[in-house]
């Protein structure tokens, strides 16, 4: 069952629905608002602290999600989907945000991990999941400054969709994916690579380059797909057993 986003926020922050699809209008002046808020002069410093405190990053991503079978027909659209339906049973998405993503793969029967920093996003996205009876999706919650996975854990389909461009360290977290990354299994990195937005100064742009010189694991997978710095996709060679 689909449900609309700003119906769901309605009831899950107590504003109407209505306040709710104005304040996502607004998404750009929360940002910079939120923004400009966070102290520090270096934007890392800024970085550290936004995702955390900023309430009025919700609206973002509900301006940019809306629906799960919108979410969906856009994967479909950029040929995103199919690589859903081939991932193998265990699944991990970094930057879960609201958590349709998630629950679209919980859909298709896998076993899911959801992963973001603690904070306003992932209260709701912890909600969201009780309301839809998906409360089987496990939540991981990591530092803003770095990514902590159990040790030892491994997935068959890592995951993350306009994340990596908001790091401090975007290098030592994809080095940390793909080392997380089970023998057979598949890196998805979807990267907004597109110029630099004052609508959203949390984001900077990161290259393809700087993630495979600084992540030594990354570079040593099967490099499968490759489309500029946006869409890039790995996979870890499986072992080859001997005749």
């Amino acid at each position: 069952m689909d449900h609309d986003l700003f119906e769901l926020f309605a009831e899950y922050s107590g504003l109407t629905a209505a306040e709710v699809r104005t304040a996502a209008a607004s998404y750009a002046a929360f940002n910079q608002n939120d923004w400009q808020d966070c102290e520090g002069e270096t934007w890392e410093q800024r970085a550290l602290q936004f995702y955390g405190r900023a309430d009025g990053y919700v609206f973002d991503l509900i301006n940019a999600n809306q629906s799960k079978s919108r979410l969906r027909a856009i994967y479909e659209q950029f040929g995103h989907y199919p690589w859903f339906l081939r991932s193998g049973p265990e699944v991990l998405e970094f930057g879960g945000g609201m958590g349709l993503a998630c629950s679209i793969l919980r859909d298709l029967g896998r076993k899911v991990t959801y992963v973001d920093v603690e904070g306003p996003v992932a209260r709701f996205a912890r909600w969201y999941f009780a309301k839809t009876g998906q409360q089987d999706i496990e939540m991981l919650m990591t530092p803003t400054d770095r990514l902590l996975l159990p040790a030892g854990r491994q997935w068959d389909f890592i995951f993350t969709d306009s994340v990596i461009e908001h790091l401090v360290d975007p290098e030592a977290t994809v080095e940390t994916l793909a080392q997380a990354l089970r023998p057979g299994g598949v890196l998805y990195l979807l990267i907004d690579a597109h110029t630099v937005d004052p609508r959203f100064p949390m984001h900077r742009h990161v290259h393809l380059e700087q993630l495979l010189a600084g992540a030594p694991t990354l570079a040593s997978l099967d490099h499968v797909l490759h489309d500029g710095d946006g869409l890039n996709v790995f996979r870890r060679p499986a072992p080859v057993l001997a005749v």
